[in-house]
């Protein structure tokens, strides 16, 4: 038998051992751990192989399973078909690519959360540069559902999904650069997060692409006083230059949601649809810049007790933006969207034209607090929003 072969045929009678192990004791699960076959697997693969079948079945995680070869495919038999549980009492991370250029997929990472305030490592980080998660699905998690430390990795077709537990505060795919300048360049398309106690995207630093994701339910924890679904850039750097296009950012957990936070660089935001959230629809907070053009926004301010209560939230030290084309309105039987866009003091050096702000609460629909002498208030409808 070739050792391709061998490895299948072990991998295979694996699988088949954990799944029936799942539905044992709890000693039995506990006792068990894949990672020692799952990592000699790899190490035994053939110079010319690049992919590692994983068979269906149920493989229990009780250490973390780092994968340090470059150039290496990790492919499941598909979602829920091929699925990583993090074993009861295991907190560190569940699955670490390491390797350069190397893919994880069509496979089912559960978390096994073990409840409010048990916080674990990431289930899944990408740590080598280049590397991809392609077609995963991450649920079932306390703390970081994807995390990305590297350059040019790309988080693509997941589905990523909380326990929607509000005392949880997890987030569904993660990047922080810190404060320092970065190059790091990270794509994250087409996935599905949802039902995360903070943020269902935190991406800050480098060249950022977030484009075709969908958003719901995240953001359900009742503190800290706000927070997006989708939060990109840090508003105490200047090191995001983000392209953000073509997103559903929908139905945010909790009073307390809000759409589309950035801050901390240079953004470019056109195409979004960003409906139903508790406070604002899309903040522009401190030290951002850039374009917002052709979004989508409603029924933000659901949360009575917050002041603000705008589609769109520009704060002090926002400064040389621009806002061109946007359709901000609230369609609900009784509205909670007192005003499409909100310019607040401080802010400087703007351009807001052509967008249609009709339909909240305030007739006007924009209101600007900013004084700035270098603005330009044009073709926005009603025409009092151009005052």
């Amino acid at each position: 038998m070739s050792n391709q072969r061998q490895i299948s045929s072990r991998l295979s009678l694996l699988a088949v051992v954990w799944s029936l192990s799942v539905f044992g004791s709890t000693d039995q699960i506990r006792a068990q751990d894949a990672v020692p076959e799952l990592t000699r697997m790899v190490a035994e693969l053939p110079d010319d192989a690049s992919v590692l079948d994983l068979p269906q079945g149920t493989y229990l995680i009780g250490s973390t399973w780092t994968i340090p070869r470059a150039g290496i495919t990790i492919r499941g038999a598909g979602i829920g078909k091929t699925v990583l549980v993090r074993s009861e009492g295991f907190r560190g991370f569940v699955v670490n690519m390491n390797g350069e250029g190397s893919t994880i997929t069509s496979l089912t990472i559960d978390g096994n959360c073990p409840g409010p305030g048990q916080k674990t490592g990431p289930e899944l980080a990408l740590h080598g540069p280049k590397d991809i998660a392609d077609g995963v699905e991450v649920k079932n998690f306390c703390h970081i559902g994807i995390a990305v430390f590297a350059s040019e990795c790309r988080v693509t077709r997941c589905v990523i999904t909380g326990v929607g537990n509000p005392l949880i505060p997890s987030v569904g795919i993660w990047h922080d650069a810190g404060k320092q300048p970065t190059d790091s360049v990270i794509t994250i398309d087409h996935n599905v997060v949802k039902d995360n106690g903070i943020n269902g995207i935190y991406c800050t630093g480098g060249k950022i692409t977030v484009t075709e994701n969908q958003l719901y339910g995240n953001h359900c924890q009742t503190s800290p006083h706000g927070g997006g679904q989708m939060d990109i850039g840090n508003a105490f750097t200047t090191n995001t230059d983000a392209i953000i296009t073509d997103n559903r950012v929908m139905n945010g957990g909790g009073m307390r949601a809000g759409g589309i936070e950035l801050g901390g660089g240079k953004f470019f935001v056109a195409r979004n649809t960003i409906r139903n959230h508790g406070i604002g629809g899309t903040g522009i907070a401190h030290n951002a810049t850039g374009t917002m053009i052709d979004n989508i926004i409603s029924n933000s301010g659901r949360n009575t007790a917050h002041a603000n209560r705008a589609g769109l939230v520009v704060a002090a030290g926002a400064t040389g933006f621009k806002i061109i084309g946007n359709r901000i309105f609230d369609d609900q039987p009784v509205k909670t969207q007192t005003w499409g866009i909100l310019i607040g003091r401080g802010c400087d050096q703007f351009e807001v034209r052509n967008n249609d702000v009709r339909g909240n609460v305030n007739g006007r629909g924009l209101l600007d607090q900013s004084n700035a002498r270098n603005r330009i208030l044009a073709g926005n409808l009603p025409l009092e929003a151009n005052r």
